[in-house]
């Protein structure tokens, strides 16, 4: 088989991955802080409700910024792999609140971190991208330096470790997805069907429903607001760059997680963390070199996806 050397992007592309690169930026503060609200929130709300709170958010930012288009944000001609995308990433979340109740908070953390794995490896089987040894290179740096920084101990492994690393190929399933169904829909059609599916799937904590206390209202706001507008960043982003390119892009929050504890509560991290944040860094910077790299022949997995009931 000829091996043919991918062209340099012209400035053009090499415009448009830096945006992508600046909205996955963007989309790390976002979530952090969203991240932040959840935790101040506690399990005083549950994970359903709050589940259903960011994906009416994520609804009502789509009417905000489709008010021109009307009833054409609803027409898909993948709509089988929209539900797809949108029952994955309802999926996720709910294994991510299992692992985080069922394991330790570090160990739980570092396997919701090796999706930067998942998204290289569907990134090659359904959108048929040419990984180069730097981006595979960039995603096992994030990964290593993810697990710097959350320190799990792994120390008792069992079935809920073996739900909670399955559980995380969703979410790269999630992100590859949505780069291969921009192919025919926009942006915010895909943003559409991935929070109609979790707000329909959620709707059963509405039976459940109580006045949250004033000390919780006040960070409702931010899961329906931060987490929607990071989440339209992210579509976006892989509008405009591969999703192999924006993988080790994800692990962000938690370097501006330690920054942010420093700026905010002058909390230093340990030697450790710092060189974790630093691997991640270097990922970044890896999965963001352009080099030759091998043409990957069609796969299988894509001409099934094609197929897949619309």
């Amino acid at each position: 088989m000829t091996v043919a050397a991918a062209p340099i992007p012209s400035t053009q592309a090499a415009s448009a991955e830096r945006f992508a690169i600046q909205l996955m930026i963007a989309q790390s503060v976002l979530f952090a802080a969203e991240t932040a609200a959840i935790h101040q929130i506690g399990g005083r709300v549950s994970f359903m409700l709050l589940a259903f709170f960011r994906a009416a958010g994520g609804l009502a930012l789509v009417l905000v910024l489709a008010r021109n288009v009307g009833f054409a944000i609803l027409r898909t001609h993948q709509l089988g792999l929209q539900l797809l995308r949108g029952g994955s990433t309802t999926l996720y979340l709910w294994v991510l609140v299992y692992s985080f109740t069922h394991m330790p908070f570090a160990d739980a953390t570092a396997i919701s971190y090796t999706q930067a794995a998942y998204i290289a490896a569907f990134s090659v089987l359904i959108l048929g991208e040419a990984v180069s040894g730097l981006r595979w290179g960039g995603a096992a740096a994030g990964i290593v330096g993810a697990l710097l920084i959350a320190k799990p101990a792994f120390a008792d492994w069992n079935i809920v470790y073996l739900v909670a690393l399955l559980g995380t190929s969703l979410n790269g399933l999630s992100f590859v997805l949505t780069k291969y169904m921009q192919r025919e829909d926009s942006e915010l059609t895909t943003m559409f069907y991935t929070n109609l599916v979790p707000v329909v799937a959620n709707l059963p904590a509405l039976a459940m429903i109580e006045l949250p206390a004033p000390e919780v209202l006040v960070w409702l706001p931010a899961v329906f607001l931060l987490g929607p507008i990071g989440m339209y960043a992210g579509i976006v982003a892989l509008k405009h760059a591969n999703a192999s390119l924006l993988g080790p892009y994800t692990l962000l929050r938690l370097v501006i997680s330690l920054v942010g504890a420093v700026i905010v509560f002058h909390e230093l991290p340990d030697l450790l963390s710092a060189l974790g944040a630093t691997l991640i860094l270097v990922g970044c910077l890896l999965s963001s070199r352009t080099t030759p790299i091998r043409k990957f022949p069609e796969v299988k997995l894509r001409a099934a996806l094609a197929r897949f009931p619309s």
